[in-house]
């Protein structure tokens, strides 16, 4: 049964991060996901889409819908040719701005719109009206099930296909061009052999010019065409290569995001290695290499025709052809050994040098320039040989079949002689065996570096497709509405072990955290709080026990709008190349200057920004490298605070500060309303726990002390553990 949904439904967003606009394609999709029961937040919306997206892009509308699970098509209709079974539909004004068709009034001679936006309202309007204000594109929407898709489109197109031959099938129109455009350049390969056969065969013996210059002029236009078809050819090639690129290489770093940090287990620079192996796959199907794949079809063609006009010495390029064949495969054992070696020493080189480049300072202080040279030495010569190697058999073969196409030359000129002498065939045909023969076997020319760049691509293939067959913590559809709208936290019996770790950081850890309540967690070096922080943002998950938010299990939250109601700061913050803005909005791109305001004054980051001659638009450097550590963790603190997270867990926020900052950190945090944030201070610093009514003691991954902190603190004071439990 669809639900009755009015304007004020979109005027207020739900998850919507404060003093963000409703955007017309995020207004439009929430109302029709609501109009069809589906659940929706505009936090786990946006998350799926990239930033300063425009309202009037079709396909990111198409995203949003099927983030609810509704399915959309675009169709050209009229208005009076839109069938009222299919309304709500979308239509578009002249702009490019999506309004939403509720209803035909009044024997479809009036209609029922929405314009979807911050101050959205339905209205009347004649059709004739409406039709002077939009164009004629009709986007249909319905749920994303078999029945409904019928109603939609007779074909149902499936979602899941592979992620990289689903985009390659897409564009099988412009593959199919690609071919038949091979076709007919092999078929103008055959008029300069034919020219030349009847230029020695008739021309010459009767000095017919006038038959010489209408040859010249039909060969030239061939040439002509053949040269055109190949640069068509080379472009639809380009066209397609650069789409399946900004397609392909989206979706991949979408999916590295996504991924849970236990799915690392190769590490940030290894995940990069494999986004990066997608450039071999790339640059194979946008190069030379696939036109010659696709050249080799037409192989036959040529020994058609060469056998129509030298009869049995066309046999001689035929019997080249396995031969040459033979050779490329041979040298593939070597060749698929070596792409192996190369990629993994590739991979060890791009880890040598970035850990090199990222950690200088600490490499120049200890004084390890020499070790750090001589593992960069150790890498490259390792993959000079290994890559001599590659390129030797490569060369071995190229050679060997340039040898082959040779010896067909000498093959064709001396048995040709004796078919002459019989006078089976002509000089010029003779001639046009020899030029058609060579155009035949040009294919296998380079068939062995085909071969090697096609292994290569294919491994690199085998390689991203087990990185995309990795789980990520979140599919394109939006499967729950829930936010975290109190703070209310209650973990039970929970245990999590790291990958290739036999104890667990946390285990059998039990706590309840009622909403506005403020916790100081103490603990030594690997007790397992920092863990406990990644467990409540939902960048881990257990093994064994529960975690509720709010009375519902972290599963049931989409993790954009988990994180949303859950703010984790980690001790190692991070920042990004640009400007102290740019890294303060980054997930909340349209929050209003008071709110920014208030975000830098909690943080203390404020002080320090008023003293900077650009303020906001300093530029950082890479990584925030042109502030100090307390800066950093001051402007993190502030991004953090900006998105006013119910649930605030702060990890050693203040560990790199000085005194004055952190007190004056500490004094900011007690103005955080009590009803509004549950806070969680990770920390061993006097200034900080002081702000906790309630401490928490960790030990070897369990709670071991929980009570009001004077309590806790006489405890630890009488037994004498107090500077441990503190140590971090």
């Amino acid at each position: 049964m669809k639900n009755s949904v009015t304007a004020e439904r979109l005027e207020t967003p739900s998850g919507s991060r404060p003093g963000s606009e409703k955007e017309p394609a995020l207004a439009t999709a929430a109302w029709l996901a609501s109009f069809h029961g589906c659940p929706w937040t505009d936090n786990a919306a946006t998350a799926r889409l990239p930033a300063n997206y425009e309202s009037s892009d079709k396909p990111n509308l198409v995203r949003l819908l099927a983030a609810a699970g509704l399915k959309a098509r675009l169709v050209l209709r009229k208005p009076k040719e839109i069938d009222p079974a299919v309304l709500p539909a979308v239509v578009f004004s002249r702009s490019g701005k999506p309004i939403i068709l509720v209803e035909f009034l009044d024997g479809q001679t009036k209609a029922r719109i929405l314009e979807p936006g911050n101050e959205a309202s339905e209205s009347e309007i004649k059709l004739s009206d409406l039709k002077r204000r939009i164009t004629n594109e009709v986007m249909l929407v319905t749920v994303d099930d078999e029945g409904a898709e019928r109603r939609l489109s007779a074909d149902r197109s499936n979602d899941r296909g592979h992620w990289f031959w689903r985009p390659m099938r897409e564009n099988w129109g412009e593959w199919g061009q690609v071919f038949f455009a091979a076709l007919c350049i092999n078929l103008l390969g055959l008029s300069l052999p034919i020219f030349v056969m009847n230029v020695y065969d008739k021309v010459v013996p009767n000095l017919a010019f006038v038959t010489l210059w209408t040859l010249a002029l039909g060969v030239s236009i061939a040439l002509i065409l053949d040269w055109a078809l190949r640069t068509v050819r080379a472009g639809i090639v380009e066209r397609v290569g650069r789409r399946l690129d900004n397609r392909i290489s989206a979706g991949l770093f979408q999916h590295a995001m996504a991924l849970r940090p236990e799915d690392f287990s190769v590490g940030s620079i290894g995940v990069a290695s494999h986004i990066r192996d997608f450039e071999t796959v790339r640059e194979f199907f946008g190069s030379a290499s696939l036109l010659s794949l696709i050249d080799l079809v037409f192989i036959g063609l040529f020994f058609v025709v060469l056998y129509f006009i030298v009869g049995p010495l066309a046999y001689v390029p035929m019997i080249a052809v396995p031969v040459m064949l033979v050779l490329a495969l041979a040298a593939q054992v070597p060749l698929g050994r070596a792409t192996r070696d190369t990629q993994s020493l590739s991979r060890r080189k791009n880890t040598v040098l970035i850990e090199t480049l990222s950690g200088l300072d600490t490499v120049k202080s200890l004084n390890a320039e020499p070790e750090m040279q001589r593992e960069w030495n150790r890498s490259s010569a390792i993959a000079a040989r290994i890559g001599g190697r590659g390129r030797f058999w490569s060369n071995f073969t190229a050679n060997g079949t340039m040898a082959i196409q040779q010896f067909v030359s000498v093959g064709i000129v001396v048995w040709g002689v004796f078919l002459i002498a019989e006078g089976s065939i002509t000089v010029g045909a003779l001639i046009a065996a020899n030029i058609l023969a060579s155009r035949a076997l040009a294919p296998l020319g380079n068939i062995a570096q085909t071969i090697f760049r096609a292994q290569f691509a294919w491994s690199a293939l085998k390689s991203l497709s087990t990185f995309m067959a990795l789980q990520p913590e979140r599919d394109q559809k939006i499967h729950s509405n829930f936010r975290v709208s109190k703070g209310a936290v209650q973990l039970s019996d929970v245990t999590y072990t790291y990958p290739n770790k036999e104890v667990p950081a946390v285990r059998d850890f039990s706590l309840t955290i009622k909403p506005g309540e403020t916790i100081a967690l103490l603990g030594r070096v690997g007790s397992g709080k920092s863990t406990l922080g990644k467990l409540l943002s939902g960048l881990l998950v257990p093994q064994r026990g529960t975690i509720l938010i709010d009375g519902h299990s972290l599963g049931q939250y989409d993790p954009s709008e988990l994180r949303s109601g859950v703010g984790y700061l980690p001790q190692d913050t991070e920042l990004f190349t640009g400007t102290l803005r740019e890294n303060l909005l980054i997930g909340c791109r349209s929050a209003p200057p008071d709110e920014i305001d208030r975000a830098l004054h909690l943080a203390g980051a404020d002080e320090f920004i008023s003293t900077l001659p650009k303020g906001l638009d300093q530029f950082i450097g890479e990584r925030g490298s042109h502030l100090s550590g307390g800066q950093r963790q001051g402007l993190a603190l502030a991004r953090l605070l900006l998105r006013r997270p119910k649930i605030v867990f702060l990890d050693e926020p203040t560990n790199a500060m000085d005194r004055d900052m952190e007190t004056l950190v500490a004094q900011r945090l007690r103005e955080l309303p009590d009803n509004e944030t549950s806070l969680i201070l990770c920390t061993h610093r006097p200034a900080l726990a002081n702000l906790a009514h309630r401490m928490i003691v960790m030990d070897s991954g369990r709670k071991v002390l929980d009570g009001p902190r004077d309590d806790v603190m006489s405890k630890l004071n009488a037994v004498g553990i107090k500077k441990q439990a503190g140590e971090h």
